[in-house]
């Protein structure tokens, strides 16, 4: 069973009357997001779930499109360190075209690795990766996706043959397995996700990488030619974590044939996934490119992207619907010259 508080019915339901226009940065969002990102902001609402079996209390940025009508419904998981602003500049994109889209903050891995108050930057990194916290992180998903398929402002808007997921670096490796790979002997598979995207995804061996053989949704996997590893850092304090990318292109390599595609971006690293501005004193980069390259490369991440779920999570009611020809011609438009595309 989940529970969401912190947020009353009234404010939900508002949200769904509220145009798609851009608004002001100074009446949305936190005081150094607005500071430091480029990015406009639409509208959207914080809250948390319980999920009364795990007991972790699971923080939800929920973003409505401005229409009420019924609409897919996008989880987005963030990466080691990330919280609710994650995967900013494609979670308002997929929003803008009609979409809900609700935000995960996991307990322990999200950006309370940050927080030094009670243990130091290496102990909270420690938690974060024990093996349990992979297992965990998908349960949240799967308990978040029950709470807004039941809950009575979204259930009747939700439509449960749209459901997609994405996910960065460590949300790669939840969509991953909730998908289909699986997490050692357990299948910790949510058949109600119809399509899937991994940023920057990955597996530590062939054999791990070999169980997403039995991954049969659209599967859309994105990496950068220098996306490897990082160093997450506070002060005297660091860990290095990552993979190389042979290993992150093994997950598209050991996917059925069919409905897989891979983007490998130019000029492109681990935490230019992270779909936002990050702080540098935090995460290490191999790629550093002016702020307005970088807002460049999101953009046709999130069209790229939002292609993919019109694509392969269509709305029936529409009387125009893509072909296979013109869906791919459509993401090889927002090709940058160095970009591999491929669809198998």
């Amino acid at each position: 069973m989940a529970v969401i508080t912190n947020v009353k019915r009234r404010s939900l339901l508002a949200v769904f009357a509220v145009a798609p226009a851009w608004v002001n940065a100074a009446t949305q969002g936190n005081e150094s997001e607005r500071n430091t990102t480029p990015l406009p902001t639409l509208k959207y609402t914080d809250s948390v779930v319980t999920d009364s079996s795990t007991l972790r209390t699971i923080g939800v940025r929920i973003r409505l499109p401005a229409e009420k009508k019924s609409a897919g419904l996008i989880l987005y998981t963030p990466g080691l360190g990330g919280g609710l602003s994650s995967g900013r500049a494609w979670c308002e994109t997929w929003q803008s075209a009609g979409w809900i889209v609700v935000t995960l903050s996991h307990p322990v891995t999200n950006d309370s690795v940050w927080d030094t108050k009670h243990h130091d930057f290496q102990t909270n990194l420690n938690h974060a990766l024990a093996p349990e916290q992979y297992g965990l992180r998908v349960k949240d998903c799967s308990c978040v996706l029950t709470h807004f398929l039941s809950h009575p402002d979204f259930k009747s808007y939700i439509d449960p043959a749209r459901i997609g997921i994405a996910g960065h670096s460590f949300g790669a490796l939840t969509v991953q397995t909730i998908t289909g790979q699986s997490l050692g002997n357990r299948d910790l598979r949510d058949p109600r996700i119809r399509a899937a995207i991994a940023f920057s995804p990955g597996a530590v061996s062939l054999e791990r990488a070999r169980a997403m053989s039995s991954v049969f949704i659209p599967f859309f996997s994105i990496t950068g030619d220098q996306d490897q590893f990082v160093t997450f850092r506070q002060g005297k304090q660091s860990m290095r974590l990552g993979m190389t990318l042979d290993k992150r292109l093994m997950i598209h390599a050991q996917l059925p044939p069919g409905r897989k595609q891979l983007l490998i971006m130019a000029n492109a690293d681990h935490m230019t996934f992270a779909g936002e501005p990050v702080d540098p004193d935090r995460y290490s980069r191999d790629v550093k490119l002016p702020a307005s390259a970088e807002y460049a490369q999101w953009t046709r991440i999130s069209e790229m992207t939002n292609a993919f779920w019109k694509y392969y999570l269509p709305d029936l009611r529409e009387p125009e619907q893509f072909s296979q020809s013109t869906y791919q011609k459509i993401l090889s438009s927002y090709q940058s010259d160095g970009d591999q595309l491929r669809f198998d």
